[in-house]
Formats: C-alpha cells, structure tokens, sequence
C-alpha cells in the first residue's frame, strides 16, 4: 500500500513539474513608444533584454527591451461596443 501511495506520489509530482505555465511580458521597446507583448514559459520577465525579428524584406533587427509581468489597470479595461 505504501509502495502504491509513493509511486503515485511521484507520478503527480513528475505531472506537476511537466506542465509548463506560459506568461505574457509587457515589454517597452528603449528609445521608442512601442510597447511589445512577449510569451515566455519559464523564467522572468525581468531577465528578457532584447528581441530580434524580420521585416519584410527579411532584414534583422534587435530591439533593446525593458520588461516587467506586473498587471497594468488598462490590461482588465472592457470596452463597450
């Protein structure tokens, strides 16, 4: 029985630590208004510094980033239509 309630035990334990939970970063591009939303699943916010995309003309370019998970009042707002 013990052997049973240990070996569950762990299952539950390994299924826990498996399931990753994802976390939205808002994120303020330096030197500029942009403000970017980025998706990580694991870390902090506060580790992510830049960010490199393509245009459309597949050309790199790397944004400097200041980012932080706290909640925003704007982020709850509904809006009525």
């Amino acid at each position: 029985m013990k052997k049973t309630l240990l070996i569950l035990g762990a299952a539950a334990l390994l299924l826990c630590a498996s399931c990753k939970k994802e976390k939205n970063c808002r994120c303020s591009v330096v030197g500029s208004q942009i403000v970017r939303i980025v998706t990580i699943t694991n870390g902090s916010c506060d580790m992510i510094h830049h960010a490199s995309y393509h245009d459309a003309l597949d050309t790199l370019f790397t944004d400097y980033l200041l980012c932080t998970d706290y909640p925003f009042e704007a982020d709850s707002l509904l809006v009525n239509k």
